[in-house]
């Protein structure tokens, strides 16, 4: 009896640390939760969750270090002190006094969105959450945070996070949920899906569409993801028109090659959108000229047109 009772409360426990979770973002009073990404060959980020006279927000800023990059606009940039940053000591060094920062987008958070990304981490506290410190890593990201409500002021960091590290890794997924349902703005999409390469979320493929059949590859295709490809590519119909948007994609090994070259032998109406460094690797595969688009709108009215 006294295990079972030892059991109970272990139990209760929990189940009211979830609960605290989720009320410390959809009832709490005030809260910020600030995330900074400083990945290894593209700008930095800071992305701003933030309860605020009950309004949920979402903001999104790149960040310029005046040192290694020319500003050629800069009536689009505010300047920062580098004190207003989260890095520390280390990262710090790299910086000058002050930086450039560049506003993407703010959207207001829905209470249901929130409250799936509350979920998703439900046993973790923000409150409380360590950091996650990784040597010998030269690439990859690094991601400061700070948590902020009236009764708590947190500040952590995660080093290349990947699945196997669960609780951080799920902090990251919750994170991408939330942009990828929120931010609406092309630039910002194609920059998160950017950042989104830095961590280990299987192959970058998006379903776009069924009619026509689309599918959106990003960043970049590495053999990490071959499995997944292949399935992938072996449940692509050759009777119906197929879109590969490569409009926001970085690149792939030669080693895919093959099957994009078996599926447009067998499928005349491989369509691709292609940017001015993705066509390189298109034209590469064998692609037809008349295949290739950088307009999706032109691409559109030909599939129409083709009977």
């Amino acid at each position: 009896m006294k295990k079972v009772t030892i059991l109970l409360l272990f139990i209760c426990l929990i189940l009211q640390n979830g609960i605290s979770q989720i009320e410390s973002l959809q009832n709490h009073s005030d809260f910020v939760f600030i995330s900074e990404f400083y990945p290894s060959f593209i700008q930095p980020c800071r992305v701003i969750l933030e309860k605020k006279d009950n309004n949920f927000t979402l903001q999104i800023d790149q960040v310029f270090d005046r040192k290694h990059f020319k500003i050629l606009d800069i009536a689009n940039f505010k300047i920062e002190n580098t004190d207003s940053l989260l890095i520390d000591r280390r990262y710090r060094q790299f910086y000058a006094d002050s930086v450039f920062i560049k506003h993407l987008e703010k959207v207001e958070i829905s209470k249901s969105d929130l409250q799936k990304f509350s979920d998703s981490f439900i046993a973790q506290d923000l409150t409380k959450q360590k950091s996650l410190l990784k040597e010998g890593i030269l690439d990859g990201i690094t991601i400061y945070f700070r948590f902020k409500n009236d009764l708590n002021d947190n500040h952590f960091s995660f080093r290349c996070p990947d699945p196997s590290d669960s609780s951080e890794f799920r902090i990251i997924k919750s994170l991408f949920y939330l942009f990828e349902n929120s931010f609406k703005n092309q630039l910002t999409t194609n920059y998160i899906e950017h950042l989104k390469g830095y961590f280990d979320f299987g192959l970058l493929v998006k379903h776009i569409s069924d009619d026509p059949l689309e599918y959106r590859f990003y960043d970049h295709l590495s053999a990490n993801e071959a499995d997944e490809f292949y399935k992938l590519m072996e449940s692509i119909p050759l009777d119906k028109p197929i879109i590969f948007d490569f409009s926001n994609f970085s690149g792939m090994g030669t080693m895919f090659y093959d099957d994009f070259e078996d599926l447009i032998d067998e499928n005349p109406n491989v369509y691709w959108l292609v940017n001015e460094y993705s066509i390189r690797q298109v034209k590469e595969i064998g692609v037809r000229k008349n295949r290739i688009f950088m307009d999706k709108k032109v691409l559109l009215k030909k599939i129409k047109n083709t009977p």
